[in-house]
């Protein structure tokens, strides 16, 4: 409430103290109130509510990952979900930079990344590095390793072929023999892979070229019952088979945010089992 001064004019001055002198006979003749001050109010712990912690605080990350994005969504059969970006500053607090963005899943939900199957539909409910991205487009200005593929480049996961499984290849050779349904030719994916983010979701390691098979091939071979092919690429129509989808310009500006030496992390899936992580 504003209060308001008021100036009293000098034909007003004699009606005025009249008006004071009858309210001081009042005053006088009327009970005295108490003395005794009113009750304080409640001690409030804080100058201010405590806040509930956003939900990277409650993400369980080590100290060294220093970008976060975390996708999260109310139940485990949603097949769309909200997308944040989040940085962590140098008091160790984390900062929302992005989001919210919304994203589709795959459409028939989440499911933990350990009980993922292959061609289910599931989006894998973890926590999980980048490390790599991709693209039909040039490289945007990202800092990640960026592979800018032609109409050669494919990304199979075909059981029958165990050492290149979930390993991108520069190109098909013609004693290669992955089915239709477990090999993806990026080109093919024109809009979808415009931009594409690789989630380390059973990834292979120990990935070297072989002369013999003329393809890239892995020592140390992911697990052929669980597909492959998870990555973070533009949104197309519908929902996907697995994989995280946005619109293109959220892709351009999270591959130009990530940060390798960041220790970036991806961490999705429904909201209460994410904080459980």
């Amino acid at each position: 409430m504003t209060v308001r001064t008021h100036r009293w004019s000098a034909r007003r001055r004699t009606t005025s103290l009249v008006a004071v002198g009858a309210l001081s006979i009042a005053a006088a003749l009327a009970p005295q109130a108490s003395a005794t001050p009113p009750a304080a109010a409640p001690a409030v712990s804080g100058l201010r509510a405590r806040q509930a912690p956003v939900l990277a605080a409650r993400v369980d990350t080590p100290a060294q990952v220093k970008q976060l994005i975390t996708v999260s969504a109310s139940r485990w059969s949603s097949t769309t979900a909200t997308l944040k970006a989040w940085q962590r500053g140098a008091d160790g607090d984390w900062v929302l930079v992005r989001g919210p963005v919304p994203v589709v899943l795959g459409y028939n939900g989440w499911v933990r990344a350990s009980q993922r199957r292959q061609s289910t539909g599931t989006t894998p409910a973890g926590k999980f590095r980048l490390p790599s991205a991709f693209g039909r487009l040039p490289d945007p200005g990202t800092r990640m390793l960026f592979r800018h593929f032609d109409r050669n480049d494919w990304w199979p996961y075909e059981p029958r072929d165990p050492a290149t499984y979930n390993v991108y290849q520069y190109h098909k050779a013609a004693t290669s023999h992955w089915r239709p349904d477990n090999a993806e030719r990026l080109w093919d994916y024109y809009d979808q892979y415009a931009y594409g983010i690789v989630v380390g979701f059973n990834l292979p390691s120990g990935i070297h070229y072989s002369a013999q098979r003329k393809q890239r091939v892995a020592d140390h071979r992911a697990d052929t019952s669980r597909g492959g092919g998870i990555f973070l690429h533009v949104r197309g129509q519908g929902n996907t088979a697995g994989c995280v989808a946005m619109s293109r310009n959220q892709m351009r500006w999270l591959l130009r945010w990530v940060r390798p030496g960041a220790h970036p992390r991806i961490a999705m899936g429904p909201r209460d089992y994410l904080v459980r992580l």
